[in-house]
């Protein structure tokens, strides 16, 4: 079963598992009006996974900027005049998960199998502006996996 507003899979039978990936972060500010930028910077790239922050997209538009060649898994804001992440992926071995309750982050993650490494979580996060980066939001996504990726827009400044 998917995670909430994910995208369904096919079945994982007799796929592939890869040895390397390549990872973009990219904070679009309005994916609508950048979604040309992401293309092409994913293109020129060979980009396989690409972590989009501040989408501004919404659940009653499930199939905007969707990228040829991509799955999209998006977690839109339903009590905010801005959507937030989405995840963009090529790889058959992805897969969604849960992601545990926040107190000042939003995230969504998902589960990556690959030759010769153990299973990757690979979270896209954002922490909007003013809220601070709390230690028991960190935790939780770091429990989700014994190797945890996080990207995103933590907008911590000094």
């Amino acid at each position: 079963m998917s995670a909430p507003g994910c995208s369904s899979f096919p079945p994982s039978v007799g796929r592939l598992k890869p040895k390397n990936i390549r990872l973009l972060s990219f904070n679009a500010c309005g994916l609508t009006s950048n979604v040309l930028e992401l293309k092409k910077c994913m293109s020129e790239n060979s980009i396989d996974i690409a972590l989009v922050q501040e989408t501004y997209l919404k659940p009653n538009r499930p199939k905007a900027c969707s990228i040829a060649g991509y799955v999209q898994l998006r977690t839109d804001r339903t009590y905010s005049s801005k959507g937030y992440r989405s995840v963009l992926q090529t790889l058959p071995t992805l897969r969604p998960i849960n992601i545990p309750p926040l107190t000042n982050m939003e995230a969504t993650g998902c589960r990556l199998a690959m030759t010769g490494h153990s299973t990757l979580v690979i979270v896209s996060v954002y922490l909007p502006s003013p809220k601070r980066l709390l230690r028991r939001d960190l935790r939780a996504l770091f429990a989700l996996g014994d190797a945890v990726i996080l990207f995103g827009d933590f907008n911590c400044k000094t």
